[in-house]
């Protein structure tokens, strides 16, 4: 059943996605041109640059785009399959510890928060990183449960691969489970302390292993005949995961701020640091449903099992969940660089299965009066938050807030009342008040994700509005306000034509005409990976995703050209909106690599203009 839940909200008129996030979308299209391309997941089929992240879930994808072709449907089906993988995962983890009613609470759950649904709709890295995470959890389930030395490191060896698999997937964002884990096993395997800081070693290793193999193939395939490591400074993924990708996200600075941004009043991807980032804006529609009663959750089982025996069960998911969760939850939280609200996919299963053991054990322990109250102020708190956050979108079916509370104060009633009461509304009624007064808000968010088109990852759900009152139009409707780009898909709107697949019929038309190894070349990787999808044809992106990287140099591009590798090299209409090749030295790249290009094409060129943008001829004669 919750299997079958996952399928219908992650696959449900797939189609309607289209590119999703055209920057991820190009690598895939790439990949079906040029095995090279898929390994390194370029953006551009003749391997010039790749997108800012490390290629594993381009495999995935583009093992699907070879075989059936490419197209939204053979992209984005792998994706809700790796969301469906997810649940199934996280259900069998928290199976073997809590039991079946927990299991398939969990998975409801996951399945209904609506960061897991849009995530499974679109072609970002963020579902396979989950996906992975959610493995390793199970891994180490099993390894846990081991009976033998020689299983129990055989398990944690596999938890090991699966989190540097996902490093591939999303680098250092996959080694947030890692304390989590760590203090899991040590506490609640078998064995000496010795012999479980030993396997804990071999997971370590497995790590290293999971992620050092590619690591190694990259610094080991010549530069010359691999894409440059978009994102980085040197050609280099270690550098892309400790600069770009880790450091300067974590604290402000660097490259790693090219793609962040919000609307104002908070209403974005760039949310201001601090505990409440999570529990306002896009963040809040995106992860803070049950985030509360999960907090709640946590400190109550680890109150109620403190005097359990070292391995007790109940514990040891307090201590992986409750884990997993503080540590993403803070990361997320104070991190001062680019942030997205998607990004907090990771939390989701922690917040689940937190969410669903906490209520498995309270209902347990439903004759004791502390666990009664502790159910009610789960249900009643919940069913607030969810009407607190329905009311942010006031025209979102109206009633649904007005329902959701009211269903959370009868079940609250109920639960605190007297047994006679609780015998007299039946449970089966008090357990569907608790579902609706609980799950109510994140369902409905979720059906909306699922029944809208999008173009933005960062805004499922309608409209919002922040804390003063002010509206702000949800930035991934198509032909909504706002809705041509966001930081979602990329930050930089109106590059190409625009992130939503809008590239001037014009533009589409020369570049198809060109038969040169790339159609043209054009200011960041973003810009590129529209016109690419548009015309079908190949299109260097300078720069990178956000303009920063030091790629191509000026003698490169000139012997490009000189050779005839390169036909037309497009100024997009959003530089030209902000004072064209000066405003390289700004907001779209710093003009490592774009300044001097752009300077000297337009000083040997003439340029015209081709439905919004404008279009230089490299093969026409120069000044």
């Amino acid at each position: 059943m919750v299997v079958a839940l996952s399928a219908l909200i992650d696959l449900w008129d797939l189609g309607a996605q289209g590119d999703a996030n055209p920057f991820y979308a190009a690598a895939v299209q790439a990949s079906t041109r040029n095995p090279v391309a898929w390994l390194f997941a370029a953006v551009d089929a003749p391997g010039f640059i790749t997108v800012d992240k490390p290629p594993a879930d381009n495999w995935w994808m583009g093992l699907w785009a070879n075989v059936f072709g490419f197209s939204p449907w053979s992209m984005l089906i792998p994706q809700a399959l790796l969301g469906i993988g997810s649940v199934v995962l996280l259900v069998f983890a928290v199976r073997r510890w809590c039991g079946d009613a927990a299991a398939i609470g969990a998975g409801a759950v996951l399945a209904l928060t609506p960061v897991v649904v849009i995530m499974s709709r679109f072609d970002d890295p963020d579902p396979m990183l989950t996906f992975l995470l959610v493995a390793a959890a199970y891994t180490l389930v099993r390894a846990v449960d081991a009976v033998g030395a020689r299983s129990a490191t055989a398990w944690l060896a596999a938890t090991g691969v699966l989190i540097g698999l996902g490093f591939l997937a999303k680098m250092g964002v996959a080694l947030l489970v890692l304390p989590a884990f760590a203090v899991t096993f040590l506490v609640v395997a078998t064995g000496t302390w010795a012999r479980r800081l030993g396997q804990l070693l071999v997971g370590g290793l497995g790590v290293v292993v999971g992620a050092g193999w590619f690591l190694a193939l990259v610094s080991l395939w010549p530069a010359s005949q691999r894409p440059w490591i978009g994102g980085s400074d040197d050609n280099s993924l270690l550098q892309l995961a400790v600069g770009y990708n880790g450091l300067s996200r974590l604290q402000g600075r660097g490259g790693g701020a090219g793609g962040g941004g919000g609307r104002p009043g908070g209403f974005g991807g760039g949310d201001a640091p601090g505990l409440t980032r999570l529990f306002t804006g896009e963040f809040a529609g995106q992860i803070a449903w049950l985030l509360p009663v999960a907090v709640l959750a946590l400190v109550a089982l680890l109150w109620a099992t403190r005097r359990a025996p070292r391995g007790d069960r109940t514990r040891a998911a307090a201590l992986l969940w409750g884990g997993w969760l503080l540590v993403s939850g803070a990361v997320f939280s104070f991190m001062a660089g680019t942030v997205h609200s998607y990004y907090t996919i990771v939390m989701a299963p922690a917040v689940a299965a937190l969410v669903a053991v906490g209520a498995r054990e309270g209902w347990r322990r439903r004759e004791i009066v502390a666990a009664r109250v502790l159910l009610a102020v789960g249900v009643l708190g919940s069913a607030a938050w969810g009407f607190v956050l329905l009311d942010r979108a006031p025209t979102f079916v109206p009633w649904m807030r007005w329902l959701v509370l009211l269903a959370g104060v009868l079940a609250a009633v109920v639960l605190l009342g007297p047994a006679g009461l609780a015998r007299r509304v039946g449970v089966v009624a008090a357990v569907v008040l608790g579902l609706v007064g609980a799950l109510g808000g994140t369902t409905a968010w979720a059906v909306d994700t699922v029944a809208t088109p999008h173009t933005s990852a960062d805004s499922p759900g309608p409209t919002v509005r922040d804390a003063r009152g002010s509206r702000y139009p949800r930035a991934g409707r198509p032909g909504a306000p706002g809705g041509g780009g966001s930081a979602g898909s990329g930050g930089f709107g109106g590059f190409g034509g625009g992130y939503d697949g809008r590239t001037d019929p014009q533009v589409t038309a020369l570049l198809r005409s060109a038969t040169t190894q790339w159609s043209a070349a054009t200011p960041t990787t973003m810009a590129a990976s529209s016109l690419e999808l548009a015309s079908g044809t190949s299109v260097m992106g300078l720069g990178g995703f956000s303009g920063s990287d030091p790629t191509p140099t000026l003698g490169a591009f000139q012997d490009d050209v000189t050779r005839g590798l390169i036909r037309y090299y497009i100024v997009p209409a959003a530089l030209q909106q902000q004072g064209g090749a000066a405003s390289q030295r700004g907001g779209y790249g710093r003009g490592k690599a774009i300044l001097p290009i752009q300077e000297w094409v337009a000083a040997h060129y003439t340029g015209r203009t081709v439905g919004s943008e404008t279009v230089y001829d490299l093969a026409g004669p120069r000044h």
